[in-house]
């Protein structure tokens, strides 16, 4: 084995790095993803005993057996650049200003090889790395940050080592200078058998290079498995909001990020690393981190429910109306902390498939719904908090005309028996809506479309829902409002963190916020991917455009 991390810590004033194990072989690149200030730099330092003074290493670096942390800084020198090496992150302060890049990797090389050999494989090494060979003779204040990022790469394989950490490899560089270090790092990787160990925020960057991936989240692992796997299904609720962060997994999709922390942290409290930010966190989350846990597929995960929980799922839902058959064994899951799109044509069966999974028309095998994965009488959900509410496309007919703001954006509440004013208040100003009393006074009846639209989503947002139905929320409205609309659905989804199916026959809203999309087509429903329908509409746009 080439390298062994064994309980590996680092420790600062402000940041803690928690003991993490993995291992590399022989031409395995691993990534290592997460956010600024998750630990990964630390990691490379600590790997190759480069931490600045106030960090402090704990644990076991193995290089064939060997451990790196414990031996001597002589016996580190000999090894580093030959068997590991380190191509920090935009690390121009590292170079000599007086050198000039050819002086920098003959200092390098003429320990090991003659003169005549250092140039040529200077030339060979800058080529690979997709810089001219003259730039050799380039000082580093001459470099752009692409073309010393580039040079940090060629001069760490310089002595063909058998390890390579990489720092955010291509972070300063534009989409065909990725290209190049992408195919340079494969390269050494099928001709010498170089393995890498990759830290990156980009995640189109670990999907093309490694074999596998390691999550980190403030100085947590949160998971592990091989790259296509963990990228593809994200078992941990931090990982699928970096893959939803992704612009480049996400290209034709409005991007949010991850929602802000909601906890509030005490000195000493010892909780998941995540709880804050989560949008399925229990009690437990609050109380104690867990334990990263191998699970029986060869991946590792760190979640108290043991992954993303699914919310609201149906299995061979069937439904007809006399001898007409709407809905043919559909089989939906919405996972907690995510929008799902429902859409196809008008009389599809959409809106009922919305009234069966809310428990609004009885459903003929009860058995084939569930909620936070048990068998349960859906009605009752309406009236608990952090149950099942659901917004009906003609919020006129859903709304009572006759009583006013307070008494309708109440009611739910009432009914239920947990009615609290600041709930009722917060729900107002969350959909846009006014709090005064002149307004809360107003009859329904008086109200705009759009303000009615609003109402009827803030009666439902004041039971706190974990699962939002709404059903054509922007279909009467027109396109300024239903933008306004959309963004602030979107907005308060990420806020709240409450799961929303979307039932729609616009496509290009369900793109805009969806993160997955079902089409349900002669009661059949089915996985729908835009971007071909996306594609041919810009197409289009492009072709009207040049042709007036």
């Amino acid at each position: 084995m080439l390298l062994q991390v064994q309980d590996l810590s680092v420790s600062y004033p402000q940041f803690h790095l928690h003991p993490l194990s993995f291992s590399l072989d022989r031409g395995e690149i691993l990534s290592i993803i997460g956010e600024s200030g998750s630990g990964k730099t630390s990691l490379i330092q600590a790997i190759s005993c480069l931490l600045p003074p106030e960090g402090t290493a704990h644990g076991q670096v193995l290089l064939h057996g060997e451990d790196f942390l414990s031996m001597r800084e002589a016996r580190r020198r000999k090894l580093r650049m030959r068997v590991l090496s380190v191509a920090f992150q935009n690390s121009g302060e590292w170079l000599n200003p007086q050198l000039t890049l050819g002086q920098h990797l003959h200092e390098v090389m003429a320990p090991v090889y003659p003169p005549h050999v250092c140039a040529e494989k200077a030339r060979m090494l800058t080529e690979l790395v997709g810089l001219a060979p003259t730039d050799l003779s380039l000082r580093p204040h001459q470099l752009s940050g692409g073309m010393v990022q580039k040079f940090l790469l060629a001069n760490a394989v310089a002595l063909d080592p058998e390890l390579v950490l990489l720092d955010e490899p291509t972070a300063s560089l534009d989409p065909d200078a990725c290209h190049t270090v992408i195919s340079a790092v494969q390269t050494l990787r099928d001709t010498l058998g170089t393995a890498f160990l990759v830290v990156t925020h980009d995640m189109g960057l670990a999907q093309q290079l490694s074999q596998r991936t390691m999550v980190l989240y403030q100085g947590h692992v949160e998971e592990t498995g091989p790259t296509r796997e963990v990228l593809e299904q994200p078992r941990h609720p931090y990982t699928r909001g970096l893959l939803q962060s992704a612009v480049t997994l996400n290209p034709l999709r409005d991007l949010w990020g991850i929602r802000p922390n909601t906890a509030q942290e005490g000195p000493g409290r010892h909780c998941c690393p995540f709880y804050g930010r989560c949008t399925q966190s229990i009690p437990l989350c609050g109380q104690q981190a867990p334990v990263l846990q191998s699970q029986p597929d060869g991946r590792a995960l760190a979640c108290h429910r043991g992954g993303i929980v699914p919310l609201l799922s149906c299995h061979d839902l069937s439904h007809a109306y006399g001898s007409k058959q709407v809905l043919n064994q559909v089989t939906l899951t919405v996972h907690a902390g995510e929008i799902v799109s429902l859409v196809g044509r008008s009389g599809a069966g959409k809106s009922t498939l919305a009234y069966l999974l809310s428990g609004l028309l009885p459903c003929p095998n009860p058995s084939a719904i569930r909620f936070q994965g048990q068998e349960q009488d859906l009605l009752p959900l309406h009236r608990r908090l952090g149950g099942i509410q659901m917004v009906l496309q003609d919020s006129q007919a859903a709304l009572n005309p006759h009583l006013t703001v307070a008494e309708a954006v109440s009611e739910p509440t009432r009914l239920a028996k947990v009615f609290h004013p600041q709930r009722v208040s917060q729900a107002l100003a969350d959909v846009g809506l006014y709090t005064c009393e002149s307004f809360l006074a107003r009859q329904v009846g008086a109200l705009s479309g759009g303000q009615k639209q609003r109402l009827a989503l803030a009666r439902a947002l004041t039971m706190e829902p974990s699962l939002l139905l709404a059903d054509e929320p922007t279909s009467m409205l027109d396109p300024s409002a239903k933008a306004n609309l959309l963004r602030m659905l979107k907005g308060l989804q990420y806020r709240r963190g409450f799961s929303m199916l979307m039932i729609t026959h616009d496509l290009y809203s369900a793109c805009k916020i969806s993160d997955h999309i079902y089409r349900l087509e002669e009661g059949v429903l089915r996985p729908w991917d835009p971007t071909p329908f996306l594609l041919q509409s810009i197409e289009s746009t492009k072709e009207e455009y040049t042709h007036e």
